[in-house]
């Protein structure tokens, strides 16, 4: 959205810019050029021992200034320590920033250091200019990127820069933490009394300081004469004058922040990162009305299905008329239209692992080259079913790598990917033709992420983006023991949903052959003969495979038979290790185990240890975790079931998750004790 000046409001410039930069350089953590002894002694960080390098000092500053239209001007300087040779990487930077038409961010008065202690003296290697270069990472978005020179175990690097940005509508977050500790973080913004900004706040530390201080500011306004019409019109003289303006002094520092670290079942660190971001409101300059700056769904709705790479494409639909003929012809039922016509795409069209909600191109030259990005085929898929004449629209999507999307105004950014809504009676599914072995209904993982947004001119809003099926496995043994202490039988593995999906995708890129051999290898001691598989390419059945399952033991009986009934399909380690979890457990997809086994016990041997059975349940029916052991005769049944009820698991039920499976990991760990019958 444009910014336009009111004609009473003129130019101006902001005397203090300058002024002010350096009133606030008096207060910096850490004055550029000069390094503290005590930085360059430092062999380790007291808070994380292992780190490998960590972030002394980040301060940022963003402010207004007026050179033919508004601009923000964004400065900050950053002084890292490296503790180890691994922590060499943060020595590459890279400042993206943003061009769009004649708009543009800027980049300039890039500065670096790299500081060394040799000999008993301290050394400083300057960034030269020439190490500086640009990248483009796409249409928009570029990228300045340097290496820090001569950067050893023990150095300082810092550096500093300015941007300059035509685009008000979002001042530059600030991110608090980083992969590496953080000891100082300090972000200042000020904000002249025409902006107001929505302030979004995230992750999980509190600031050491907070404040907000209202400053005034001196501008100068100057005009051009003009020429005024009518009768007592005539040339009216240019001149200046100065005025005074409100301004907004935010100052936000943490200290001391912990390094973020990927942690199993989570969707993106950026989505628990401690930050601050902003989003610009209103505008009201002197002597105008007030303008609204926040888009709004039904606008932005118009637009996207207006758009040539969006909701244009959807009408374009001659290119496939006979196709969606002949499925009407042959189906009546509408959900069999769905399903026929999410069949004919993923087989049709083949998804070069690109995302994005705009297409590449024409879905008709998508659908010509057999080849297209996600964009390409779902927008294909929604036009089919629409020429169908079924109830369908695009749903914009963030994937899990991209972060969760707030549910305020609409910022398209925060979306890179699209799928496609059908509503059948009061039944509504969501559907995604980039991949062959997923059932009609069912969205792969990266996509169930929270909430997306339906695009559709009668029926915008958010739909969730939930799983319509769950991890599901069956194992079902039955083993015949040997006097030898040896085993011979015959396994089934059953498995639906989204393992099934994961267990297809892997069957097809091996072949049968090499899985065979997989499943062997995963066993350990266990040798899979004769495997079998079924449906491994009907979708809507589960995919079972069933072997011969032997293990050789000793040559002559034994006295003590030891078996463990998991067969090397239990759970051997905790995936919960941390005292405490800040960040939810994100499972993306409910879970259900089961595995069941059943011994028959030679004659002549008695059970003289098996493990006792239990049950143990998460609060709230989160989940359950059961453990029978029955015996009928000479015949021992063990069953294990885990069932984990829910996707998403917050931070207070971190404790209990974590003991849940300490629980099952050692259950899985007992063993059958068989001991002969003495002969007396």
């Amino acid at each position: 959205m444009k910014l336009q000046t009111s004609t009473l409001f003129f130019s101006f410039v902001l005397l203090l810019c300058a002024g002010l930069s350096r009133g606030f350089a008096q207060d910096l953590p850490a004055k550029f050029g000069k390094v503290d002894e005590k930085e360059i002694a430092m062999r380790l960080y007291d808070q994380d021992t292992s780190a490998a390098a960590v972030v002394l000092s980040d301060y940022g500053y963003s402010y207004f200034i007026y050179s033919k239209g508004f601009k923000i001007v964004f400065e900050r300087h950053t002084r890292i320590k490296v503790l180890k040779k691994s922590g060499y990487e943060v020595a590459n930077i890279s400042v993206p920033y943003y061009q769009r038409n004649s708009k543009k961010e800027s980049v300039y008065n890039i500065k670096g250091f790299t500081y060394n202690q040799e000999g008993g003296k301290l050394t400083k290697d300057k960034l030269e200019s020439k190490a500086v270069f640009d990248e483009q990472t796409n249409e928009n978005w570029f990228a300045k990127k340097f290496t820090m020179p001569n950067v050893k175990e023990g150095s300082i690097i810092e550096y500093s820069y300015s941007i300059t940005s035509d685009f008000l509508y979002n001042l530059r977050e600030w991110e608090f933490q980083s992969t590496i500790p953080v000891a100082y973080s300090e972000y200042n913004v000020r904000i002249p009394e025409y902006f107001h900004y929505k302030q979004e706040q995230q992750g999980y530390l509190r600031f050491d300081q907070s404040t907000r201080t209202n400053s005034r500011d001196r501008f100068t306004i100057t005009w051009s004469s003009d020429l005024m019409p009518g009768m007592g019109g005539g040339r009216t003289p240019g001149g200046s004058e100065q005025v005074e303006a409100s301004s907004d002094v935010y100052r936000w520092v943490i200290k001391n922040a912990p390094a973020l670290r990927p942690e199993k079942y989570i969707t993106t660190l950026r989505d628990y990162q401690s930050k601050i971001d902003f989003e610009l409101q209103t505008v009201k300059y002197p002597n105008s009305l007030p303008q609204v700056m926040t888009g709004n769904w039904d606008d932005v709705t118009k637009d996207l299905l207006m758009a040539d790479k969006f909701g244009s494409q959807l009408n374009r639909k001659g290119f496939f008329k006979a196709e969606i003929a002949a499925i009407t012809a042959k189906h009546t039922n509408p959900e069999q239209q769905m399903i026929a016509i999410h069949n004919l795409v993923k087989s049709s069209v083949k998804w070069n692992n690109k995302y994005g909600y705009y297409t590449s191109g024409p879905i008709r030259k998508a659908f010509e080259n057999r080849s297209g990005s996600a964009a390409d085929i779902n927008l294909m898929l929604t036009a089919m079913l629409q020429d169908a004449g079924l109830d369908a629209g695009p749903v914009l999507v963030s994937t899990r790598e991209h972060g969760r999307v707030p549910q305020g105004s609409p910022m398209l950014n925060k979306f890179n990917y699209v799928i496609a809504h059908v509503k059948l009676g009061d039944k509504e599914y969501l559907l995604d033709a980039t991949d062959p072995l997923l059932p009609a209904g069912m969205l792969p993982v990266r996509c169930l992420n929270g909430q997306g947004r339906l695009i559709k001119k009668d029926d915008q809003r958010w739909v969730a983006l939930t799983p319509t099926g769950k991890l599901t496995k069956f194992f079902n043994g039955e083993l015949t023991v040997n006097p030898n202490g040896g085993l011979t039988g015959k396994v089934m593995e059953s498995s639906t949903g989204y393992n099934a999906l994961s267990l297809r995708r892997t069957i097809l890129e091996d072949g049968k052959e090499k899985y065979a051999e997989k499943i062997s290898k995963e066993i350990g001691n266990y040798k899979v003969e004769k495997p079998e598989f079924q449906n491994v390419e009907d979708l809507n059945q589960a995919l079972n495979i069933n072997y011969s399952l032997t293990a050789s033991g000793n040559t002559q009986p034994v006295d003590v038979i030891y078996l463990n009934p998991m067969l090397g399909q239990g759970e051997t380690e905790n995936p919960f290790k941390l005292e405490e979890r800040l960040y939810p457990v994100d499972l993306a997809v409910p879970i259900d185990y089961t595995h069941v086994i059943r011994f028959v016990i030679p004659e002549g041997y008695e059970v003289e240890e098996s493990p006792k059975g239990a049950i143990i349940s998460l609060p709230e029916d989160g989940g359950k975790f059961m453990y029978i052991v029955q015996r009928e005769g000479n015949v021992l049944q063990i069953m294990s079931k885990i069932n984990m009820l829910k996707p998403v698991y917050f931070a207070p039920e971190y404790p209990y998750l974590k003991e849940f499976y300490n629980q099952i990991v050692a259950k899985h760990a007992e063993q059958v004790v068989l001991k002969k019958i003495s002969s007396n």
